[in-house]
């Protein structure tokens, strides 16, 4: 059974990818060639206009604070390029991904989603600074509505050095994909999927999963442990283990009520690659994983409490 879900896994991505590369391929090629040549030409220019003023007499004191300027004006050209071909490439490609995963699906590059939405989860409450973008939204086979983006969050501190000065230090908590369910049906308990943990195993609402595979990455607690056991059936079991032995990123999911919430540590999400156009093979594999995973885990989970509820 699980080799033919990847079998036909495998089988779905080629034939997404094969549409993705033959669609984009030339108007991505062009755009690169077209950002290339635009910072190439300031290059030049900046090269030309630094050897002026270093072979004038007149100007050559001031020939190392004109190489300095000359560096950033080209470092902002080369991020100002790399943006628009990022905004091209994300329409071709994660629009594409998320479309071709299911068609109600669609995707905003700009927004994310809102602070007050990811703070509900409660997953984690430290943060002060808060950043959004690359949303998934739509609905799901199963019916429920889903939103999916890149969050990322800091925790800010303030200090005074020796003279007295305040500095203040910026500290990444999170970066990575989270998610937000809203199921037609309420669960009436809470369940809690986390990192495996020496702690959760002292827990009255720890459950023991019959999987030894997923018991060595995630622990399960719930308050009324007989709706998880219905709830987390071994065909779900099976695509967490799945989403581990294909990515080892962190992925906690809590289901509360009619609310499913989850966040996977997978870092940046969806962005071009520096070298390359980045239609190779491998990195529209991962970001077709990226969606695929975590959104079959999540489809698997409200398709079963559909049934039991």
């Amino acid at each position: 059974m699980e080799n033919l879900e990847e079998n036909k896994n495998e089988k779905n991505f080629n034939e997404i990818y094969d549409k993705i590369y033959n669609d984009s391929r030339v108007s991505l090629k062009k755009a690169k060639k077209k950002a290339n040549t635009f910072i190439l030409a300031i290059i030049l220019v900046c090269i030309i206009i630094n050897l002026f003023v270093y072979l004038n007499p007149e100007t050559k004191f001031i020939s190392l604070g004109a190489i300095a300027l000359s560096f950033c004006i080209i470092m902002f050209f080369i991020i100002l390029a790399r943006e628009s071909y990022g905004k091209l490439y994300k329409e071709y490609i994660i629009k594409e991904l998320a479309k071709n995963y299911n068609e109600k699906l669609y995707y905003d590059r700009k927004h994310g989603i809102t602070t007050p939405e990811y703070a509900i989860s409660n997953f984690d409450n430290t943060f002060d600074k808060y950043y959004s973008e690359d949303r998934i939204y739509g609905t799901l086979k199963s019916g429920a509505n889903v939103q999916i983006a890149e969050v990322v969050t800091f925790h800010t501190s303030e200090y005074r050095d020796e003279s007295g000065n305040v500095h203040t230090d910026k500290t990444e908590t999170f970066r990575g994909m989270y998610g937000i369910i809203r199921l037609e049906k309420s669960v009436c308990t809470e369940i809690y999927i986390s990192k495996d943990s020496m702690l959760n195993r002292f827990s009255k609402d720890r459950i023991e999963m019959d999987s030894s595979e997923f018991e060595k990455f995630f622990d399960c607690s719930a308050e009324d442990k007989v709706v998880a056991m219905q709830i987390f059936t071994s065909d779900l079991i099976e695509k967490y283990i799945e989403m581990r032995e294909n990515f080892k990123y962190r992925f906690e999911l809590k289901i509360e009520d009619n609310m499913i919430y989850f966040r996977y540590k997978c870092g940046k999400m969806f962005e071009p690659p520096v070298i390359g156009d980045g239609l190779d093979k491998e990195t529209i594999k991962k970001y077709y994983d990226l969606i695929y995973y975590p959104l079959e885990i999540i489809e698997k989970t409200v398709e079963n409490i559909n049934h039991i509820m």
